[in-house]
């Protein structure tokens, strides 16, 4: 979502759609690619018990705070060794009759814990779209973060989706 966002920016700023053509059709075809496996692991999370208050799935929208744009976000959060999380992002990008998917995973996220508290921050480089740094926290059902990139800023706001299973093997709370 991100990424396209850029794109776009990089598009309105003077790249001609001849060059920029075979670039997003490459980028679309390995975002339209991976919704697939998406959706079947967020099916399965959906329905498995989270190990603790963060892992699990969450849904709601991103919010450019430049330039008004926003669109529907889903994340797949999973606890993958003490503190450690890997989070899976599927955001959707563009008008709401034809919107483009976007995915991205950030890996080996170190969240910290005061209470019911998970904090999350860092940064992941994009490659051609720039370094992101992000910050949020999950408290309860409610998951917010912002992003900063040099073309963007705005909000993640998350909701825990499907009801709050209890935790597998009386996993941590």
């Amino acid at each position: 979502m991100l990424a396209l966002a850029n794109a776009f920016v990089l598009l309105k700023e003077g790249l001609d759609m001849k060059r920029a053509f075979p670039v997003f059709a490459f980028l679309a075809s390995l975002v339209l690619g991976g919704c697939s496996n998406f959706d079947a692991e967020w099916d399965r999370r959906l329905h498995t018990p989270p190990l603790d208050l963060f892992d699990g799935c969450w849904k709601g929208e991103w919010r450019s705070a430049v330039n008004g744009h926003n669109g529907d976000l889903r994340a797949i959060v999973t606890l993958t060794g003490d503190s450690n999380y890997s989070i899976r992002y599927h955001a959707l990008y563009g008008p709401k009759a034809l919107p483009i998917p976007f995915q991205y995973t950030l890996d080996s996220v170190k969240v910290g814990r005061e209470g019911e508290v998970f904090k999350i921050e860092g940064a992941i480089d994009m490659g051609l779209f720039g370094k992101y740094s992000y910050d949020g926290q999950c408290v309860g059902d409610s998951y917010k973060s912002t992003y900063i990139s040099e073309y963007d800023r705005g909000v993640f706001d998350l909701k825990r989706a499907g009801k709050l299973l209890p935790p597998a093997g009386g996993g941590k709370k």
